[in-house]
């Protein structure tokens, strides 16, 4: 159902992505808001790395909700305040996602919405 492109004509991807992600037709979708680091009791865990965990929990849930689970992400964009995250980031995304490669952007911002948030990840998923 979800067929990866990484073109030879171009930079191989500079991390656990493809570059695209081609859908079937009769799929159902999910896109999924950004979620942020706030456990269920409205606390901020921590650190980058504990909210980037929570920001995977939440996200799960979510796909769980819907029936589906990380396999079926096809795309993620990241926000992150400090270029020194990345790394936490790819590592923790990679641990979710396991050998599944999904399509992946990551932006480095100024803010958002609150400033003790790190990290807010959204998603957009598929299956059949």
């Amino acid at each position: 159902m979800l067929k990866p492109h990484d073109p030879a004509g171009i930079a191989g991807p500079f991390g656990h992505y493809n570059h695209g992600i081609e859908i079937a037709a009769a799929t159902r979708w999910l896109h999924v808001s950004g979620q942020v680091g706030v456990d269920p009791d409205g606390s901020v865990p921590v650190g980058i790395e504990a909210q980037t965990a929570r920001v995977w929990e939440n996200l799960c849930a979510v796909l769980a909700e819907a029936g589906m689970g990380p396999r079926d992400i096809v795309k993620t964009t990241s926000y992150i305040m400090d270029r020194a995250h990345v790394g936490v980031l790819a590592e923790l995304r990679k641990r979710h996602l396991g050998d599944h490669k999904a399509s992946s952007t990551t932006v480095l911002v100024s803010g958002l919405v609150r400033p003790e948030w790190l990290v807010e990840i959204d998603a957009v998923a598929a299956t059949a």
